[in-house]
């Protein structure tokens, strides 16, 4: 299965588990790749012994696509570790005991080896953030869901790294097909995010006059902000403060909430004190 689109790939894979409901931004590129979903690869134990003995040339067949998906495993966790262009043939052949025309026999190029990851990256982050999140209410819950779910991988990602966030860097000054996929994938994310802000707004969570846009600057502003201080400064509280960042987001953009002030929490003693001063 390829996409013509890039940009398509979040709505089109939100689609397949919410149909109607998620509709990705479609943002036109020339990019071409593969698109491999892990639903396609349940089982990536190797067959038994006895089985592989009856295998019949069908099964056979399927054995090729476990082999790709075993390689798609081990590049991203090159990828993770080295960034994408620490990512080569000779290095996934030597992880994986494999010859380089091995792996070259699954993926043509050096760079289709990267697109695919880029797109099996994409697919798994649909599936833990996007794919539970739709499964709540439409409104501030599914956002919730949306943000806390984000949250939850991007913090797990602190110890091995974010392709995204890391390719990004990588391929900001380097125009092609990387750089275009690697665009077009966060365009779509942040595309789906002022969908479900849009979404609180209509059914009358967020107040009306709230930049979706903006908002969604905010708050991707916060979850790169916490990638960086977490893994470049080892901040002990970049997850703390994170959630305490994306949650005045959205307090602030609650229906009645003052615009553009954050509503904050008065220390009690601090209260008395200042009544006292008064009298």
């Amino acid at each position: 299965m390829l996409f013509a689109s890039a940009g398509a790939l979040l709505g089109e894979l939100a689609a397949l588990s919410h149909p109607g409901d998620l509709t990705g931004a479609k943002i036109s590129t020339n990019v071409r790749f593969y698109s491999i979903s892990p639903a396609d690869f349940p089982d990536m134990l190797p067959l038994p012994a006895r089985a592989a003995r009856a295998v019949r040339p069908a099964v056979r067949g399927r054995k090729g696509d476990l082999t790709r998906a075993a390689i798609l495993e081990a590049a991203l966790a090159i990828a993770r570790r080295y960034g994408m262009e620490g990512l080569t043939i000779g290095l996934l052949a030597e992880r994986l005991g494999m010859s380089k025309s091995g792996v070259f026999a699954h993926f043509g190029s050096r760079e289709d080896l990267q697109l695919a990851v880029l797109h099996e990256y994409a697919a798994r982050f649909v599936d833990r953030v996007l794919r539970p999140a739709v499964r709540s209410a439409r409104g501030l819950p599914r956002l919730r869901a949306i943000i806390d779910r984000w949250l939850a991988m991007l913090a797990e990602e602190i110890e091995a790294g974010c392709i995204l966030i890391g390719g990004a860097s990588e391929y900001d000054d380097r125009p092609g097909p990387l750089r275009d996929t690697l665009a077009a994938i966060v365009a779509s994310w942040k595309a789906e995010l002022v969908r479900a802000l849009e979404q609180a707004k209509a059914c009358g969570h967020l107040r009306q006059d709230i930049d979706g846009d903006q908002m969604v600057f905010e708050i991707y502003g916060l979850m790169l902000m916490l990638h960086q201080d977490a893994r470049l400064l080892h901040g002990k509280d970049s997850l703390r403060r994170a959630r305490c960042g994306l949650q005045r987001l959205i307090d602030d953009a609650r229906d009645g909430a003052p615009l553009g002030a954050a509503r904050r929490r008065v220390d009690p003693a601090r209260r008395a004190r200042k009544t006292s001063r008064n009298n």
